[in-house]
């Protein structure tokens, strides 16, 4: 009975198996016969026409050009790329860039240093592509760009600006999120063939686009930008669909080239950064409004005790839950008194509501997360990386300079965490198994032969860029309870 009924299963699964075999026959016909190309999809709801590759060649190498200093800083590598050489693209927003300094002293630089003493005799390029104001949706075409100039590796760092341009965001409601068994099927070469044959895989075009400028037209960067933001106005979960379709185009193209990529999810500072914005919510009756007002007054009148301004706040969340004043007001007095756990669900959520989003919220966070998850695309959590290393767990002033740029000693941080990343995955041997034990020297070298007037154009940068920002709420509606 028991061999019969072995003799039935193995029966089963060899025809199985053999009803399989012409699929697999088929795959393997296409993986030896073709090659997907480079992927070059964009965001299909914008109009790209005024668009223009980043890098242009220039006697034997590939550089920006000045006309693009505004956004990038003077970048180049050689066209042809020399044997053994690895190379690798960091590409993101100011952040890879190293705002308010630059490359010198941004992460890409002390990536490349760790990983040269890791392995003195390996021949690297770290190439930093940063550009001020980058969002996904403008990474995934230069992510396109650079997958053609030979990459060993593509770091991907973005979440904070996907806020800073005016574009339609209507088209993304009726976009339909790509199912498990989608992402599992695709990485199929049949699958691929398929698609890129049959133009499948991509959102139907809008009659009407956002034509997208050549360069970054944020909202900031103009005469009255603050008050473009407003609560009624923010489509949050359009923009977290945008970012996730953005994002995970990118790992699909660098994935179809067998091209490693990293995914960074990005910090920011919760607990001394107070939002840029506020306002009450548009969807309350005109008595609701003004008793907030009233509240709100009470709030910041200079003779109100703290138990009052507390006691003012609290109403005004029970009627306003998402109102981020009285959130970052109730986080920061929480963290005073040691409520630490208490405090950091305020100021999160305060960082997450902003009327003015210039950090990336939990969810644009968690999207990254799960795309490296699902997509088996490296990750580095720097956020977690720097509440690890932050007091009570909230980033804040000791490692930010402002709200979302780490300060030179994050920067090597992050590359000190990336190069460990790496090795650990055998992206590179390890020849010098001391390698730390050097990381300080070579630092104190590397800043050495920086000029003084390299830090002191960063100090002057930082005090652009917080006038930039300072658009904020009017005069101590932000501002931490005294």
């Amino acid at each position: 009975m028991g061999l019969s009924n072995t003799r039935w299963w193995g029966l089963r699964l060899l025809s199985i198996f053999l009803g399989l075999l012409p699929f697999f026959a088929l795959e393997f016909l296409v993986r030896w016969t073709w090659s997907p190309h480079p992927a070059t999809r964009v965001d299909p709801f914008l109009d790209w026409s005024e668009h223009a590759r980043l890098f242009e060649p220039k006697d034997e190498s590939f550089v920006i050009p000045s006309s693009r200093y505004r956004w990038f800083a003077p970048e180049k590598f050689a066209a042809k790329k020399s044997i053994g050489t690895k190379r690798i693209f960091c590409i993101g927003g100011s952040t890879t860039q190293g705002e308010p300094f630059k490359p010198p002293t941004a992460f890409p630089t002390w990536l490349k240093i760790n990983l040269e003493l890791a392995n003195p005799n390996q021949s690297l390029e770290v190439v930093n592509c940063g550009g001020l104001s980058y969002a996904s949706y403008r990474l995934l075409p230069l992510a396109n760009e650079v997958l053609k100039y030979e990459p060993d590796l593509i770091v991907l760092e973005c979440g904070h600006n996907e806020f800073l341009e005016n574009r339609e965001l209507d088209e993304w409601k009726s976009v339909r999120e790509i199912s498990l068994i989608h992402r599992a099927t695709r990485s199929l070469r049949v699958v691929q063939f398929l698609t890129a044959h049959l133009k499948q895989g991509t959102p139907a075009l809008p009659s009407v686009r956002t034509k997208l400028e050549r360069n970054v037209d944020a909202l900031l960067d103009n005469q009255g930008g603050l008050e473009k933001y407003h609560r009624a106005e923010l489509d949050r979960e359009s923009v977290a669909k945008s970012l996730r379709w953005n994002v995970q185009s990118i790992v699909n193209a660098c994935q179809q080239q067998q091209v490693p990529i990293l995914l960074l999810i990005p910090t920011s500072n919760v607990l001394d950064t107070p939002p840029f914005k506020i306002e009450s919510s548009p969807w309350l009756d005109d008595p609701s409004l003004l008793e907030m007002d009233r509240l709100w007054s009470v709030a910041l009148d200079s003779s109100s005790d703290p138990p009052t301004i507390h006691n003012a706040m609290q109403q005004i969340l029970s009627m306003d839950p998402e109102h981020v004043g009285a959130l970052y007001w109730l986080g920061i007095n929480a963290y005073r008194e040691g409520r630490f756990d208490e405090a950091a669900r305020y100021l999160k959520k305060a960082r997450d509501h902003d009327v003015c989003p210039l950090r990336a919220s939990e969810a644009l966070m968690r999207s990254i997360q799960t795309i490296s998850d699902q997509s088996g695309a490296w990750c580095l959590d720097v956020n977690a990386m720097f509440e690890s290393i932050s007091d009570h767990s909230l980033v804040g002033d000791r490692w930010l300079v402002d709200h979302v740029h780490p300060r030179i000693e994050g920067h090597q941080i992050m590359g000190e965490k990336i190069a460990e990343l790496l090795l650990s995955n055998r992206w590179m041997d390890v020849q010098d198994i001391d390698w730390k034990s050097h990381r300080a020297e070579h630092y104190r070298k590397h800043l050495s032969g920086l000029s003084d007037d390299y830090f002191l154009r960063g100090k002057q940068r930082l005090e652009g860029l917080l006038l930039w920002t300072q658009g904020r709420a009017r005069l101590g509606r932000a501002e931490k309870p005294k």
